[in-house]
């Protein structure tokens, strides 16, 4: 029977233990919440938008609307806490052979790997901001004048507030492994 450490089928992976994010990890884990609240607010529209179409012929107005801005949402509300809990997407292949044989150098690549994700989330805030701008000063939304609408400048605010937090959260976790490339503890 394979366990942790072991390869092969049936290997049992365990995360690597959540970085020390202080208050910043707390908002991260509280937007998360409020993400996972929204995915059930959106499952409970669509459920009801699908039981009105087939059995009364009258679906919701704006559950699509709603369903395409509240991804995008979802998604920004939920990066921080996916950082800051360890489990953002990322190939630790090279990582980890580099961290049995030379810990600093693996820390040291860390430090390059936080400060580029922070980069990355610091040109999408940048890249946001006028079009956030953009969609208040014009009024911009999403649906049919008349019928349905939802204004979009909430979820591109929330994109540039999430980003916000990403970048925060990458620098936390950049100086703990410029700590580590030194010599010392994170």
């Amino acid at each position: 029977m394979a366990g942790p450490g072991m390869s092969g089928p049936g290997r049992v992976e365990t995360p690597a233990a959540a970085p020390r994010t202080g208050p910043l990890g707390r908002v991260a884990a509280l937007a998360s919440a409020v993400g996972t609240a929204w995915i059930l607010v959106m499952m409970v529209l669509v459920n009801a938008d699908v039981l009105g179409r087939a059995a009364f012929a009258a679906p919701l107005r704006g559950v699509p609307e709603f369903v395409g801005l509240s991804i995008v949402g979802i998604v920004f509300l939920q990066a921080g806490h996916a950082l800051a809990s360890g489990r953002f997407t990322r190939s630790d292949a090279l990582l980890d052979r580099l961290a049995a044989a030379r810990p600093r150098a693996a820390a040291a690549l860390d430090v390059v790997h936080h400060l580029a994700g922070a980069a990355f989330f610091a040109i999408l805030a940048w890249a946001l901001w006028p079009r956030l701008l953009r969609a208040i000063e014009a009024g911009d939304y999403v649906g049919a004048a008349g019928d349905f609408t939802l204004p979009v400048w909430p979820i591109r605010a929330l994109m540039i507030a999430g980003s916000v937090l990403v970048i925060g959260l990458y620098l936390i976790l950049a100086a703990a492994a410029a700590r580590r490339a030194a010599g010392g503890r994170s």
